[in-house]
């Protein structure tokens, strides 16, 4: 599956809500809605941004590619040094949003990123 075409399933559900362990188009929790959107595409995944760590070829994050899973807890990279991720945060409004890797949150917890 290309990464484009991750990115333009993922960006049709921006602003699905937040759903502590959801991982439907109804509400999703963040490595749920990364299950979801890659299961589109025919890449199985699990539920759980731990275990979707040991999925795919880790990518340093100067090489990223739209479509690359950004872990944090976990979401997926658009491209432009933006990623789309079911956010928790009231600030982000508990739904599927869009979000810079440079905010001060995200640039200081990211951890990794893997390719599939």
């Amino acid at each position: 599956a290309s990464g484009s075409s991750i990115v333009s399933i993922a960006q049709q559900y921006l602003g699905v809500p937040y759903v502590y362990g959801g991982s439907s188009a109804s509400g999703f929790d963040c490595s749920g809605f990364t299950m979801y959107v890659f299961a589109q595409v025919g890449i199985k995944l699990p539920h759980g941004a731990t275990s979707q760590l040991s999925y795919g070829t880790e990518v340093s994050r100067s090489d990223l590619q739209p479509g690359d899973l950004v872990f944090f807890q976990v979401g997926i990279y658009i491209g432009g040094d933006q990623f789309i991720h079911a956010s928790s945060s009231y600030y982000n409004g508990h739904c599927v949003v869009i979000t810079s890797l440079s905010e001060t949150y995200y640039n200081n917890h990211y951890l990794t990123a893997r390719r599939h």
